[in-house]
């Protein structure tokens, strides 16, 4: 898909240092400040999930710190890292949003603060200032207080209207959003790319098939380019022909199924100003990429410019830098999901209630907010009650592990199917057969084992049919999908159903990175 070209206008820009300039660059700045916290500047098992529950913990790290004494540049960005982190706590209990009080703070002309939610009528918190009262005293509670003060004028503003609840204005690419209508431009391109792969593969690999979306082709794919073109100015060439154009959605689709990602694309609006969809100058316009809006601090890239800086990692005097990035690097700044991510998703569908959500990430409080690899997204689904699985493992009994398996199948139907009588006997023709009444009609089911102490996973694919609802009056249009998904290095060889709608398969496809059939 060839990139829009906007008409050329004159680009729109502040005064230097105007307080708006200067928040839109603190607010621009946010998500490294963040992901540098996150990654490398807190200790391991830091809970990283903007609660207030967390901020003793960040205010234990910033004593820590002051008090073995680190190194200017360092302290400067875990103070920077640990102001955002702060403001956006304060955000989330108080709402509101970020502003610029120009009052100096050292060489910085201003300091970001958050404003409360305006029927708070509170003054605005300088998350900066609230760090050096911290560093001051050192009661190790000052950021507690803080919450607790902001929770307080919460709870008097509920006084004459208990349904009512502080509003946080939207943190651009720090709080979770939903993501943009599918444009008909990027159907197309995503319908036409994937129909496409086999010969892409042939075309650019002389036929070797290795490309299973793990992260590991990156490095094939990395090289394949690379063979292509020796120049930025013959890659540049050649961005609109069918091998870029492979080599794009392929880079996107293993970000998208590993990371659970989601391919947007903005056309160019005339009438979007700078930062929104559209904007005649951003390199976002125009061109498909990858975006996680629905994840706190959620990625997103360029494929096309990712494969393009392949050629531009040099030093200034030309030479080769003494460490390029690889594109298997990209999926660095992607968040993978996790239990509360995938039940949000769930609960924005309808799939689960906000009660059985609840019992699920307190059953899973430990880890709700740890990173799911790939193949553990499936099982999350399977925590929540709208998938099953099928043990991929050795199994004790396989006629009780077929009776297990069909009956958590109907438990998701809702009594719409029931299975009984299952029983698992010797065959002349088929060697073995699953019998069982779905019902109360009798089916066999053929089956082969090899192994006495393994499923037949094929024979449950099509077994798992018989689960399906009938139609007719009261059918909602659920059914079981087979869930396909990236199996990294050392995972299990389970497979799994999800009970579905149509339009949810569709959903969980696009958004967490499964493939479902």
């Amino acid at each position: 898909m060839a990139p829009e070209t906007p008409p050329e206008h004159a680009p729109h820009t502040h005064p230097d240092h105007s307080p708006r300039q200067l928040l839109e660059k603190w607010t621009g700045e946010l998500p490294y400040h963040l992901l540098l916290l996150e990654e490398a500047l807190v200790p391991e098992g830091f809970p990283f999930d903007f609660t207030p529950e967390s901020l003793p913990a960040l205010e234990a790290c910033l004593l820590e710190r002051a008090e073995a004494g680190r190194e200017t540049a360092r302290r400067t960005e875990f103070l920077d890292g640990a102001a955002a982190y702060l403001g956006e706590v304060l955000l989330g209990t108080a709402g509101g949003a970020w502003a610029w009080h120009t009052r100096s703070l050292g060489d910085r002309p201003g300091q970001p603060v958050v404003r409360p939610d305006p029927q708070l009528a509170l003054s605005p918190v300088a998350p900066m200032l609230l760090i050096s009262y911290a560093l001051r005293v050192r009661t190790g509670t000052a950021f507690t207080e803080e919450i607790a003060r902001l929770r307080q004028a919460v709870t008097a503003r509920r006084h004459p209207a208990a349904e009512w609840e502080p509003v946080k204005e939207h943190t651009p690419h720090v709080d979770p959003g939903i993501p943009l209508p599918e444009h008909p431009a990027l159907t197309a391109w995503l319908a036409e790319r994937e129909a496409a792969l086999p010969e892409w593969a042939r075309d650019a690999f002389d036929g070797a098939w290795r490309w299973n979306f793990h992260p590991d082709t990156l490095d094939g794919l990395e090289a394949a380019v690379r063979r292509r073109f020796a120049t930025v100015e013959e890659f540049d060439a050649a961005r609109d022909e069918p091998f870029l154009q492979g080599a794009c959605w392929y880079l996107g689709e293993v970000i998208r199924r590993n990371k659970g990602a989601v391919w947007q694309y903005a056309p160019f609006d005339p009438d979007a100003g700078p930062g929104r969809p559209g904007w005649r100058e951003s390199v976002w316009t125009g061109v498909p990429f990858v975006d996680q809006p629905d994840k706190r601090l959620g990625g997103a890239a360029v494929p096309l410019g990712c494969l393009r800086e392949l050629y531009l990692l040099e030093e200034a005097d030309g030479a080769p830098a003494a460490r390029q990035e690889s594109l298997r690097d990209v999926l660095f700044w992607f968040r993978s999901s996790s239990y509360a991510q995938v039940g949000a998703l769930l609960q924005r569908m309808g799939m689960v209630s906000q009660r059985k959500a609840a019992r699920v990430l307190a059953e899973y409080a430990d880890f709700a907010h740890v990173p799911l690899p790939p193949h553990e997204v499936p099982d999350a689904l399977a925590a929540f009650g709208v998938a099953i699985s099928a043990h991929g493992d050795d199994v004790d009994d396989l006629e009780e592990s077929y009776a297990a398996l069909l009956s958590e199948a109907a438990a998701l139907t809702g009594g719409a199917v029931s299975f009984t009588d299952v029983r698992l006997r010797a065959d002349e023709e088929h060697g073995e057969v699953l019998e069982f009444a779905r019902n109360g009609v009798p089916v066999t089911q053929p089956t082969e084992h090899p192994s006495e102490d393994y499923l037949d996973h094929l024979a449950i694919m099509e077994l798992i049919g018989h689960a399906d609802p009938d139609p007719g009056p009261g059918d909602d249009g659920r059914r079981f999908h087979h869930i396909r998904f990236v199996r990294l290095k050392y995972s299990s060889y389970d497979s799994y159903f999800a009970f579905a709608t149509p339009e949810q398969a569709a959903v969980l496809h696009k958004e967490l990175g499964l493939e479902l059939r």
